[in-house]
């Protein structure tokens, strides 16, 4: 899959990245299906202010530093690139093309790299590549040392333990979204579910189908996450009460047909 990012002209990328105002922005682009703007997942909504489709760092930004299009992803902020990296990676992008300056194209590869991404129109010098292979190198014994500390750490699960996660993961799959928002117990695990019901409406407006199947997969990672004994974070989801899950996530839904609470 390659898509497409915007960047900025002296430095560009993006699925495709955008340059200078008066030149076309970059971008990373899928073909021969129909196009999807990418989302925000969970782990990404904090680090923006979204506004429409236009992403900002803070209030006092003048101007987005990323835009949200059809398969695209635009920016003109080199420093960005990291996070609109991550936010294509996350929309199950494998490859992108993109487009911009030399020092743009040059970091938009090099977080590419950092996210297993490859780029398709971009062939970098022995020396970018060589920084590229470094970049790798190091995140993947960072990854090593967090993965072999976070297993010195844990001590073996006792089985009675692992039962009750057993039986709370099967409750979660058994119960219903409004069950469970009102479950002492799995109340953080269905804010995630939530929030991903609330996504996905937005995402897929005409075809609940997709967008149920979508929920569906989260919810059954959510379980597979409580079986583990994973620790599960709330998702503050606006205004959310237990007994009103379903409303709550209508208005998220971009407060669609213009309702608002």
């Amino acid at each position: 899959m390659a898509d497409r990012l915007d960047g900025d002209a002296s430095s560009g990328r993006s699925r495709t990245a955008t340059p200078k105002p008066d030149k076309p922005k970059p971008e990373m682009a899928k073909s021969k299906r129909k196009a999807e703007t990418p989302t925000l997942t969970d782990d990404l909504t904090g680090k923006f202010l979204r506004v429409g489709n236009a992403l900002y760092r803070t209030s006092d930004d003048k101007k987005p530093i990323a835009r949200l299009e059809p398969d695209r992803l635009k920016t003109s902020n080199i420093n960005a690139l990291p996070d609109i990296v991550r936010i294509a990676k996350a929309n199950g992008w494998t490859s992108i093309r993109i487009n911009g300056g030399d020092t743009f194209k040059k970091a938009a590869f090099l977080a590419a790299a950092a996210q297993g991404l490859t780029v398709e129109n971009y062939t970098p010098s022995k020396v970018v590549q060589a920084e590229a292979d470094r970049l790798q190198a190091r995140l993947a014994e960072r990854d090593k040392r967090s993965e072999t500390k976070n297993t010195a750490g844990k001590s073996p699960r006792p089985t009675e333990a692992a039962i009750t996660l057993k039986a709370l993961s099967e409750r979660f799959l058994s119960q219903t979204h409004d069950q469970n928002a009102r479950d002492p117990e799995l109340r953080r695990a269905q804010s995630l579910v939530a929030q991903t019901i609330s996504i996905t409406r937005a995402k897929y407006p005409d075809d609940p189908v997709k967008a149920s199947k979508e929920v569906e997969a989260r919810r059954q990672e959510v379980a597979r996450r409580i079986a583990n004994g994973d620790k599960i974070a709330t998702i503050q989801v606006r205004n959310q009460q237990a007994q009103r899950v379903r409303e709550i996530t209508l208005d998220q839904a971009l407060n669609r047909g213009g309702r608002t609470r």
